[in-house]
């Protein structure tokens, strides 16, 4: 087997010195890449081609896949008689700020929007989600009428319901978002999305009016804000995963509406972009040789220094991201060398937990120490990091095999990535990691679709 080195050298336009950085003074990325001309006609071909599916149907009956199946089906969102909840106005806000009703709504002009729990109300979008995608699935791996039908039922409600996010009337919330923490409920975007592209094919539903509905309703009403959030996300305030969330939400809505123009604007802003979502700018800090000897790279990246919750997060939003761009042609697990790899593998390799453990509250806890991180100083949101962060460090996420199954099928080593993917094979998905949103940012069932042997 190869090693990862191979395709895992530093990009030298991008490497710092040893020492303290501040990223407003990083150059502009050197290369200079051109938008491109993909297929986005072979449905489907978001998170899941038809060969990924035929690869899944033809193992049900082997392990690991026979239990990611049981993972699929156990969720309590793979379930036919899923009901919707949709909401007119989406809101993700905080509820010191706005759980009460009091000022904050007369000032933008929404007193009469409020009622209790809106500030809140996108827990039916990530519930909604999670189970459209799940249906989906069953549909494309049981031949299951049923869910093919149910996650079609859960879209066009929410496509016949929802104007998108709660904006303000008024004030200085005017035609915006009356809280920054809105964007984040981007992260659903992609899912609504692959659940949609796994049904199309059900009766014909692609070619229905239902399915309009459903992709006018997403590009209408999330597009924009997406689009504009990647582009005011300049000035090193929001993190990595803000920058993603938006991200795979255009590429995913791309793919689905066939549209070169957002597709490309998400892949361009992964490599050229001027957010912690760009590979090749803010997103990664330092690529380094492993101190371990492995003879792979780590890249660290923009929330090493903050905290492991959104660190892990940022790896396996990364890889949803890769994974749909693979399936249209782009390869960007291996793009400059392998960069994104590079990054997954440093945040899995201080993520694993000690064999037998679920929670870690020391260095002793997991499989590697701090002292084989490498960590470059850096400033971001006003503070410097100084050290690489242990605050929610073990964050157990769904997603792994994404990246150890890539790596798996193109022989490259993997080191981490394949052991923090075996540490908790077969995964889940919503249902499985609790009922925050946490546990329901990313899609999951890595193993069940990714893992190849």
């Amino acid at each position: 087997m190869l090693s990862a080195v191979s395709i895992l050298a530093a990009s030298a336009c991008c490497e710092i010195e040893d020492g303290t950085t501040d990223i407003d003074s990083w150059p502009t990325p050197m290369k200079k890449y051109d938008p491109k001309t993909y297929d986005l006609s072979g449905h489907p071909c978001m998170m899941h081609s038809a060969d990924d599916i035929a690869f899944t149907k033809a193992h049900l009956g082997t392990q690991p896949w026979a239990g990611g199946y049981e993972k699929l089906i156990s969720s309590g969102y793979c379930n036919t008689n899923h009901t919707a909840s949709p909401v007119k106005l989406l809101a993700r806000l905080d509820a010191g700020n706005w759980g009460d009703g009091g000022g904050r709504w007369d000032e933008a002009g929404l007193r009469d929007e409020f009622y209790p729990g809106i500030h809140n109300n996108y827990t039916n979008f990530f519930r909604d989600c999670a189970a459209a995608y799940q249906l989906g699935l069953k549909w494309q791996l049981a031949g299951d009428p049923e869910a093919a039908k149910a996650a079609i039922r859960i879209l066009e409600d929410w496509a016949k319901v929802n104007q998108g996010l709660i904006l303000g009337k008024q004030g200085r919330f005017k035609d915006d978002v009356i809280d920054p923490n809105e964007y984040l409920i981007m992260f659903q975007i992609h899912q609504a999305a692959n659940a949609a592209e796994l049904v199309r094919d059900y009766d014909n539903w692609g070619s229905s009016d239902g399915f309009k509905s459903v992709v006018n309703w997403m590009t209408t009403y999330f597009y924009p804000f997406c689009s504009k959030f990647l582009k005011m996300n300049v000035d090193n305030h929001w993190w990595m995963n803000w920058d993603l969330a938006s991200m795979t939400a255009i590429l995913s809505m791309g793919i689905l509406s066939e549209n070169q123009d957002m597709v490309n604007e998400a892949i361009l802003h992964f490599k050229q972009g001027k957010g912690p979502g760009c590979i090749m700018g803010k997103g990664i800090i330092e690529v380094f040789d492993d101190p371990s000897g492995s003879g792979e790279q780590l890249a660290q990246g923009n929330e090493a220094g903050r905290d492991q919750g959104h660190n892990t997060l940022c790896a396996i939003i990364l890889g949803t991201f890769c994974q749909m761009a693979n399936n249209i042609g782009e390869d960007l697990f291996s793009f400059e060398n392998g960069r994104a790899i590079a990054f997954a593998q440093y945040v899995a390799k201080y993520n694993l937990l000690k064999e037998g453990l679920t929670s870690g509250s020391s260095d002793a806890s997991f499989k590697y120490p701090q002292s084989s991180m490498p960590f470059t100083t850096y400033d971001y949101n006003g503070g410097t990091m100084t050290v690489i962060s242990d605050e929610g460090r073990g964050t157990e996420r769904p997603g792994w095999d994404i990246w150890a199954g890539y790596c798996k099928a193109h022989n490259i080593q993997g080191k981490y990535v394949t052991e923090m993917a075996e540490r908790y094979r077969p995964d889940g998905g919503g249902g499985h990691y609790g009922g925050n949103s946490g546990g329901f940012d990313q899609l999951g069932f890595s193993t069940l679709m990714h893992h190849r042997e």
